[in-house]
């Protein structure tokens, strides 16, 4: 449970990141973060 906590925190943090980037219209740093969770997560799928 602590290391899905773990994850959870560094995910909202991430949003938050990307929402900041989507309001000042910043797209291209918004689509890297976005491009860099799906593979984060494609990778966290692979490893169980």
């Amino acid at each position: 449970m602590r290391v899905f906590k773990s994850y959870l925190r560094g995910l909202l943090q991430d949003l938050r990141d990307l929402k900041e980037a989507l309001k000042n219209k910043e797209y291209c740093k918004a689509e890297k973060m976005v491009d860099r969770l799906i593979d984060d997560t494609q990778k966290g799928i692979e490893d169980n």
